[in-house]
C-alpha cells in the first residue's frame, strides 16, 4: 500500500510537467514580433504553403513526442523499488524538457530552408541601417521605466517572508509531534520566500534592456514598449503574491495531520502551477493582442539577425553589449551566451544540476539497496546502514525491549522506505520520539531507552540479529 501511495504521489508531482511543457511548446508555434519558430518572417511568409506545412508538421510531431513521453512515464512507475521509481521519474522530467523541444528545432531548420529559397529567388534589396539605429536610440531614450510594479512585488515578497516568521511562533504554540524540526521547515519556507525576490530582479533586468524597435514610427514603438512594460509588471506582481500565498499554504500543510501532508503539498503545488501557467498565458496573449493594434498599420523594420539565434532559441552575438535579450519564442528574457559570464555560468549551472540530480538519485538507490546491520561487540551496540548511524554503549542502556512488529511511525526527518527507515520518527503507538534504524520487513526490533532519556528503535536486515543481541545485553 505504501508503494502504491508513493507512486500516486510521484505521479501527482511529476506528471504535470508533461501538460505544462506541451502547452508551452504548442504556443511557441504562434507568430511573435514577425518571427516564427525563431526565424524572421519574409514578405508573404504567412501565406506560404511551405510555412503552413511546417506548422502542421510541428504540431503533429509535438503530439507524437507527448504520447511517447506519457508512455515512458508509466514505464518509470513499473519498478517495485521506491528508489528506482524516484530516479526514473526524475530523469523523465529532464528528458521531457529536452525531448519536447526537438520538434521546435526541426521546425526552425525548415523555416530557415524556406527563407533561403525565398531569398535566392529574388534580388536582395538594400536596407537603411542608419535609420534603424537612429530609431533604436530615440525609442530607447523615450521609453518609460516600470515603477508601480515594484511596490506590488515588494508587498508580495513581504507576504512570503511573513510565513517563515510565523512558523517560529506557530512551532511553539501549535506544536505537533510529527512536525519536522524547526530548521527544516524554516529552510523550506525561506527558500520559497527568497525565490519570490527573483521577480524584483527580473523587473530590474527588464528595465535595462534596449527597447525593441518594430516599425519606423518611433511613437508606435514607444507605445508598444509601454504595453509590454505594463503587462510584464502586472505579471511579476501577480506572481509575487501567488508565491506568497503558496508559501502560506506550505506552512499550513506542515501543521495538518501527518497523513495529509504529502497530499496537501501536492494539491497546493498543482494549484500554484495551474495559476502560474494561466497568468503567463494571459500576459502573453494580452501583449500580443494589444501590440498588434498598433503594429498592424505600420511598415515593419527589416531586421534580420537569424544568424545570432541557435535553433531559434539560444542567442549568441559577440557584438551585442546586452547580457539579456527578449526571446524570439515565449515570454521573459534569454541570456546572450556570447558573454563569458553567461557562457561559463550556464556551464557551471548545468554541471552542478547534473551532479546534484545524479547524486541525489544515486544516494536514494544506495539507501534502499544497502542492508541495515545491527552488531554488538565489546559492550557497544552499533547500527549501520552503509555507514555508522547510531552507537550505544551498554553502560548507557537503561531498558531494552524486543518488539515483534513495527510500531506506527511518522517520519520527521531522514529516510522512510519499505526496506529502510532511518532518522527521527514519532510513534503514535508510544507517543514519543524515536531515533530509528531498521528494515521494516525484518522484525523483531530492539526498543531501547538510554540513561539520557533517548529512545531508539534498531534492527537489522537479518531478523534474528535483534534477538541474539538481546541475549548478549541481558544474559
Amino acid at each position: 500500500m505504501e508503494m502504491t501511495g508513493m507512486k500516486i504521489f510521484m505521479a501527482i508531482c511529476m506528471m504535470p510537467v508533461l501538460p505544462i511543457m506541451f502547452g508551452a511548446c504548442w504556443f511557441l508555434a504562434e507568430e511573435k514580433n514577425r518571427t516564427q519558430f525563431g526565424v524572421t518572417l519574409w514578405q508573404g511568409a504567412e501565406a506560404s504553403l511551405g510555412v503552413q506545412a511546417i506548422k502542421r508538421r510541428y504540431k503533429e510531431e509535438l503530439k507524437i513526442c507527448a504520447l511517447i513521453s506519457l508512455a515512458l512515464f508509466f514505464l518509470a512507475l513499473l519498478p517495485a523499488h521506491e528508489s528506482l521509481v524516484v530516479t526514473g521519474t526524475t530523469v523523465w522530467v529532464f528528458f521531457v524538457i529536452v525531448f519536447l523541444f526537438l520538434p521546435f528545432q526541426r521546425a526552425n531548420a525548415g523555416m530557415k530552408e524556406q527563407k533561403r529559397e525565398f531569398l535566392a529567388s529574388r534580388q536582395e534589396k538594400e536596407s537603411s541601417g542608419e535609420q534603424e539605429e537612429i530609431l533604436v536610440d530615440v525609442t530607447a531614450a523615450g521609453a518609460e521605466k516600470m515603477k508601480y510594479s515594484r511596490k506590488a512585488i515588494g508587498a508580495g515578497c513581504i507576504v512570503a517572508f511573513l510565513a517563515p516568521l510565523a512558523e517560529i511562533f506557530l512551532y511553539r504554540c501549535w506544536y505537533r509531534p510529527w512536525l519536522p524540526e524547526l530548521w527544516v521547515s524554516e529552510c523550506v519556507l525561506l527558500s520559497i520566500a527568497l525565490t519570490d525576490c527573483l521577480f524584483l530582479l527580473y523587473v530590474r533586468f527588464f528595465e535595462r534592456q534596449r527597447t525593441r524597435v518594430f516599425t519606423y514610427n518611433s511613437r508606435v514603438n514607444l507605445q508598444v514598449a509601454k504595453i509590454r512594460q505594463y503587462h510584464m509588471g502586472r505579471l511579476c506582481a501577480s506572481m509575487a503574491w501567488v508565491t506568497g500565498m503558496f508559501n502560506w499554504g506550505i506552512l499550513c500543510s506542515f501543521h495538518m495531520p501527518a497523513k495529509w501532508l504529502p497530499w496537501l503539498i501536492g494539491a497546493i503545488s498543482l494549484w500554484f502551477g495551474a495559476v502560474s501557467i494561466t497568468l503567463v498565458f494571459r500576459c502573453w496573449r494580452k501583449i500580443e493582442k494589444n501590440s498588434k493594434k498598433y503594429l498592424a498599420q505600420e511598415l515593419p523594420v527589416e531586421e534580420d539577425d537569424d544568424n545570432h539565434w541557435i535553433w531559434g532559441m539560444i542567442y549568441y552575438n559577440k557584438h551585442d553589449s546586452r547580457t539579456f535579450v527578449e526571446p524570439r519564442a515565449g515570454l521573459g528574457l534569454t541570456a546572450n551566451m556570447a558573454k563569458p559570464v553567461m557562457k561559463y555560468g550556464m556551464a557551471f549551472l548545468l554541471i552542478f544540476l547534473a551532479v546534484f540530480v545524479l547524486g541525489a538519485c544515486g544516494l536514494c538507490v544506495l539507501e534502499e539497496f544497502t542492508p541495515v546491520s545491527l552488531t554488538y561487540e565489546d559492550g557497544t551496540l552499533t547500527a549501520n546502514h552503509w555507514k555508522k548511524v547510531y552507537q550505544i554503549e551498554q553502560s548507557e542502556i537503561r531498558e531494552v525491549t524486543l518488539l515483534e512488529e513495527e510500531p506506527e511511525l511518522r517520519r520527521k526527518s531522514g529516510t522512510g522506505m519499505e526496506t529502510v527507515k532511518k532518522g527521527d520518527f514519532y510513534s503514535d503507538t508510544y507517543r514519543r520520539d524515536f531515533k530509528v534504524c531498521i528494515n521494516p520487513k525484518e522484525p523483531p526490533f530492539l526498543m531501547i531507552e538510554t540513561n539520557q532519556g533517548r529512545w531508539y528503535l534498531l534492527g537489522g536486515s537479518d531478523g534474528e540479529a535483534a534477538a541474539d543481541i538481546l541475549d548478549k545485553i541481558q544474559p
